[in-house]
């Protein structure tokens, strides 16, 4: 057994009905693809388990929440995780999204591995889509790519070993209680030195952000709790839309060329120009630059494809309260450099280590009493929102020989957190995936549909 790392157990413990944390990835298959039939996707996926790690994980906790849980090894029943779903004819964009946020607002049955695919037949194209959700305990969004890569193909033809054997995995069984304990009490023995270790790191950390706080003197730097209110903020309930749009990936690599920054500032100056668009309708832009929290990875390239989350966060100003579309989008370069720079004096470990200290009950009894009390409505929202860059294959893919054409992914929301935003580029376009709970954003479509027009004012500022 494997024993949860300190960010991977906090997505266990603080997990609640209405603020889960899985994440949703969507694969489109191309429209004249041969039909992909039930079947022959599990055959698949039985065929490439052996190599699938992330699918053969159970949750196994320690009783109490003395300490973090471990993964065991087992043999998923396939049937049970891979399953059909037909869209009412005829199907559209709409009834896609429906579905897909059905997908992310059900909670993973944690007594199984916690992943499920769905083959969604009927779409308005007349192509399937792969909709694949795993919980965010086993992979961030880069580690999600290792399942991508196993599960995908280079060629039509797939692999040479195709037709071999699958090879034989066993589960392993649960160790009992007693067992469970008595580490839980090694590890409750070795916290105090772990404390001490983590506080010097962290007087290191201090140091450096100080340090670093001085050098950008006079200059904003987002930080949480810093946020503006937004009609949106609040406590949500488990229920989830989505809406998927798209970004032409040359004309955003051409925009960040000829304005000097980098394909992410343009991201985020156009979901800047975005939410201004909407916060105008809504009579109710501030003053003062939304804060939006941006995942950062923290993974080597010998941890690409490793699994459990190698991630931090930075923090960045989206300025969607400044009209000039150039001035935003030099707003939003400088504040991001700022976010980095900020998160590197802090450093990539920082957030792991002090995930590992607490006991886990003390996360996951706090963090249920404040969201049955409330309180995400009582006090400023930590973030406004979060978004999400991830890069995607910059080659193509064939799913049992079907070619992919697009992907998306979801996030996660939670209390005070309502809105989080994925893009991820595969073939020449930049997928953008929102969700959102409609009981604090009921007109999610209203605000992605102002995408194009943020985007096209944008690029014409720089004629591109």
């Amino acid at each position: 057994m494997e024993q949860l790392g300190g960010i991977d157990a906090a997505f266990v413990q603080l997990e609640s009905p209405s603020g889960l944390l899985h994440g949703v990835g969507v694969v489109l298959l191309e429209p004249d693809a041969r039909r992909l039939e039930l079947d022959e996707l599990i055959t698949l996926v039985e065929r490439r388990l052996p190599h699938l790690d992330l699918l053969r994980r159970r949750l196994v906790t320690v009783p109490g929440g003395v300490d973090r849980p471990y993964w065991a090894e087992a043999v998923p029943d396939l049937a049970a995780h891979v399953r059909v779903h037909d869209l009412p004819e005829p199907g559209d964009d709409g009834d896609f999204e429906r579905f897909c946020a059905d997908v992310a607002a059900a909670q993973l049955d944690r007594s199984r591995p916690m992943w499920e695919f769905w083959l969604v037949n009927g779409r308005a194209s007349g192509g399937q889509a792969l909709v694949i959700k795993v919980h965010h305990s086993l992979c961030d969004g880069i580690g999600s790519l290792a399942l991508i890569a196993q599960l995908f193909d280079l060629t039509p033809e797939g692999p040479a070993d195709a037709a071999d054997v699958p090879e034989s995995i066993a589960a392993e069984s649960s160790p009992g209680a007693p067992w469970l304990l008595a580490h839980a009490a090694v590890h409750a023995f070795r916290r105090p030195v772990d404390a001490v270790t983590t506080a010097f790191q962290l007087f290191g950390s201090a140091r450096r952000v100080r340090g670093f706080v001085d050098s950008v003197t006079g200059k904003t730097l987002a930080a949480p709790l810093a946020t503006p209110h937004l009609p949106f903020n609040g406590r949500v309930t488990a229920e989830r839309t989505v809406a998927f749009r798209v970004l032409p990936l040359a004309r955003v690599k051409d925009l960040a060329h000829t304005s000097g920054t980098h394909v992410n500032d343009v991201i985020l100056a156009v979901l800047a120009g975005t939410l201004r668009r909407w916060l105008l309708a809504h009579e109710a832009l501030p003053d003062q630059a939304l804060v939006a929290a941006v995942p950062v990875s923290t993974r080597g390239p010998e941890e690409l494809f490793a699994p459990g989350n190698h991630v931090s966060a930075c923090f960045v100003h989206l300025p969607a309260q400044l009209a000039d579309p150039r001035a935003r989008l030099e707003a939003t370069a400088g504040t991001a450099d700022r976010g980095k720079g900020l998160h590197a004096a802090l450093g990539n470990e920082t957030l792991e280590r002090l995930t590992e200290l607490p006991f886990p009950f003390l996360l996951s009894g706090p963090a249920g009493l404040y969201q049955r009390a409330g309180l995400a409505s009582v006090h400023p929202a930590p973030v406004n929102l979060i978004v999400s860059n991830v890069p995607g294959p910059p080659f193509d893919l064939f799913l049992a020989g079907r070619p992919a054409a697009a992907f998306y992914a979801l996030g996660p929301i939670f209390d005070g957190v309502p809105l989080n935003v994925t893009a991820i580029s595969f073939r020449g376009s930049l997928g953008i995936g929102y969700l959102t709970c409609p009981d604090r954003l009921p007109d999610l479509g209203a605000l992605a549909d102002g995408q194009e027009a943020a985007f096209e004012e944008l690029a014409s500022a720089y004629g591109v």
